[in-house]
């Protein structure tokens, strides 16, 4: 470290409130410890010394803690110590990596990278759609500064820690469900889990079904029976085939102007539409692609593709199952509409499960309520 580098950190550590000095103490007081344990050099009284470490008066350091202490500063707070030099104007997220994001920028896609506690929560702190701040670290060096509040957002629990939230996409407009016919099956239960979720998170759904030519117009009706309770809460569905290239004028419609994110489940055609409103994207599961201007695109990552128009869509990675994240018994009847439809229960806060006199499981029995719907309610509340 040199002169000009430590006088630059201990100024910006002076400029710390008490509470944040003392916290990087005691980081730095445990480091030390930890580093004198695997130079097995650690005095008999290192357990004593972090002790008093921990009760250190930080307006009158000790030489060698502070020595740490600025080691600490300039691992986490790198951008802080004056080698910002340039402000730029908001970008938008259009692909994530690990401890970076690539964001378009005045017309250009720039890799910038995140700051450490950035990275660390960046399945929550930061999504594909989101508006940043970004500045410059010296000529070439481009950074994350800030994230901005966002509009909308699509989430559910992180696959590997169920008390993580994990955002897929911010400030969509419209999120499309794509599910396809024959290969692979509709399945109506992953659209109710993805309307909770849309829904919760500000934006509007759209069911798009791909691959109809795969039948007959009568075998497709049939089919498609599954999907009346949808049409009857005025979800709009889209019938489109990316081979044989129909429907895609009433998908583009639907989208037209917005940020949309396409959802499902792995197969469903996501990339195979894209690719049929616009050819030279290119898209292909397992091979590099052109997207938004440079960058790459895989089915491993959510990227956002601008169509022209104003529209812009994110392509998501295919997806097993949905989960809900923190979603309460309580809240659960508010994301099914057609029980707010219903009254006559006898019990205010009927669960619409157990209750005499339920006017809910009267209309289901009547066909006024989707059986199938109320079959999704019934076994996502005895998962809460």
């Amino acid at each position: 470290m040199t002169n000009e580098e430590k006088k630059t950190l201990e100024k910006r550590l002076s400029s710390l409130d008490s509470n944040e000095r003392n916290r990087l103490y005691k980081r730095a007081a445990q480091m030390r410890k930890l580093a004198q344990a695997k130079t097995n050099t650690r005095p008999r009284h290192a357990q004593l010394e972090l002790e008093d470490d921990d009760r250190i008066d930080f307006r009158k350091p000790r030489p060698a803690l502070l020595e740490w202490v600025l080691k600490v500063l300039s691992q986490d707070d790198a951008p802080s110590v004056g080698t910002i030099e340039t402000a730029l104007r908001v970008g938008t997220v259009v692909a994530i990596g690990p401890r970076s994001a690539e964001v378009v920028l005045d017309g250009k896609t720039l890799t910038c990278l995140l700051s450490k506690e950035l990275a660390e929560r960046q399945q929550s702190e930061i999504a594909v759609g989101d508006e940043v701040e970004v500045t410059m670290r010296g000529a070439e060096t481009a950074l994350i500064a800030t994230v901005r509040p966002r509009r909308t957002k699509l989430s559910r629990p992180d696959p590997g820690n169920a008390n993580q939230e994990r955002v897929i996409v911010a400030n969509v407009d419209v999120v499309a469900v794509v599910v396809s016919v024959v290969s692979p099956p509709l399945h109506p239960r992953l659209i109710d889990r993805y309307l909770i979720a849309i829904r919760r998170g500000g934006a509007e759904p759209v069911i798009c079904v791909n691959k109809t030519d795969l039948l007959d117009e009568g075998a497709l009706v049939e089919e498609l029976k599954q999907l009346a309770p949808y049409e009857r809460l005025g979800v709009p569905i889209v019938r489109c085939s990316a081979s044989a290239r129909n429907g895609l004028d009433e998908l583009r419609i639907a989208l037209e102007g917005k940020l949309a994110a396409f959802v499902g489940h792995s197969g469903v055609g996501k990339s195979s539409l894209l690719n049929a409103m616009k050819p030279e994207l290119g898209l292909a599961v397992g091979t590099v692609s052109e997207g938004y201007g440079r960058g790459t695109h895989t089915t491993t990552r959510s990227t956002l593709l601008d169509l022209g128009g104003g529209t812009r869509i994110i392509d998501t990675p295919g997806i097993r199952s949905f989960g809900l994240w923190q979603l309460t018994a309580e809240e659960l009847p508010w994301y099914f509409p057609e029980f707010a439809a219903v009254t006559g229960c006898k019990f205010r806060d009927c669960s619409h499960t157990h209750e005499p006199g339920c006017a809910v499981k009267e209309a289901v029995e009547s066909g006024e309520v989707s059986r199938d719907r109320y079959e999704t309610y019934i076994r996502i509340l005895e998962s809460l």
